[in-house]
């Protein structure tokens, strides 16, 4: 290794021990590590959350894949888990222009697809919670947790399908377990959340030398996996720029129509209606 790769190297590492410290739980890279097989934690946030005081979780994953349908959008979920009632639960730390309710709506979707087997009745669809815990809350009023559920509109009456989507204010600071549980969420020093499950996980991973390697491996491989998706982004650009330029040399020098330059280049049918909006 030269010196100049030595000191691009150590100079990276300074910058994520920065962004180490910086780190909070709503912060999902941070938060999938936080929650990562630590069960006794997830399940204290879940009764939180949902209210469900006897909530066991007898099963949980971060970072849980799904795509069930070849070629649709996959999702992955921070973290998942399952009860012992056979409740299942999508606990999200969400930006606030990132959680839409279409995103709610896709993430249980997915989550059917995957619960449901081959050939068994809808019956068996267990209950699902689709948790968004978002920095701020856009909506008016100071309330800690929105809570929907399907509802017949004339009567009010509940749809009994076992679907809980919620959304749950970061910036909620009542006097109140949740508004503890969200301070302790936002907060960078280990050392100032009050809660003890939670305290003693993001000390590890931020005081403890063991946990600060983890971390540094983590930030390591995800600033490897931007640089590449970085690249492969700026090649697909370049391509995409010199089709169009392409095509516009065969208009202008040609007099071709765009739908004539497209046929001259062999543009596919599915890309044609993009290179005719950049042009």
């Amino acid at each position: 290794m030269t010196k100049l790769d030595a000191a691009a190297r150590s100079e990276r590492l300074q910058r994520i021990l920065e962004q180490l410290e910086r780190f909070r739980t709503i912060d999902d890279t941070f938060m999938r590590q936080v929650f990562k097989d630590n069960e006794e934690l997830t399940e204290y946030v879940l009764r939180v959350i949902t209210g469900i005081r006897d909530l066991t979780v007898v099963r949980q994953e971060t970072q849980r894949d799904l795509k069930r349908l070849a070629g649709s959008r996959s999702v992955e979920l921070d973290v998942w888990a399952t009860d012992a009632s056979g409740k299942q639960y999508d606990l999200e730390m969400q930006r606030s222009d990132n959680a839409a309710p279409q995103r709610l709506r896709y993430h249980s979707a997915a989550m059917d697809i995957e619960a449901l087997r081959p050939n068994r009745p809808f019956s068996e669809l267990p209950s699902q919670w689709i948790i968004f815990v978002v920095e701020r809350d856009d909506e008016p009023g100071p309330v800690g947790i929105r809570h929907y559920i399907r509802t017949d509109i004339e009567t009010g009456k509940a749809l009994k399908d076992g679907t809980h989507l919620l959304y749950v204010n970061g910036s909620y600071r009542g006097n109140d377990e949740l508004g503890s549980l969200m301070a302790d969420f936002c907060q960078s020093d280990p050392d100032r959340i009050t809660n003890e499950l939670l305290r003693k996980r993001v000390q590890y991973l931020k005081r403890d030398p063991k946990g600060v390697r983890e971390m540094c491996r983590i930030s390591e491989e995800i600033y490897n996996e931007g640089l590449e998706k970085g690249l492969e982004k700026g090649l697909e650009e370049g391509a995409r720029n010199n089709t169009v330029q392409s095509i516009r040399n065969l208009m202008e020098t040609l007099g071709l129509k765009p739908s004539q330059a497209l046929d001259a280049l062999k543009v596919p049918e599915s890309q044609r209606g993009e290179y005719l909006a950049l042009l």
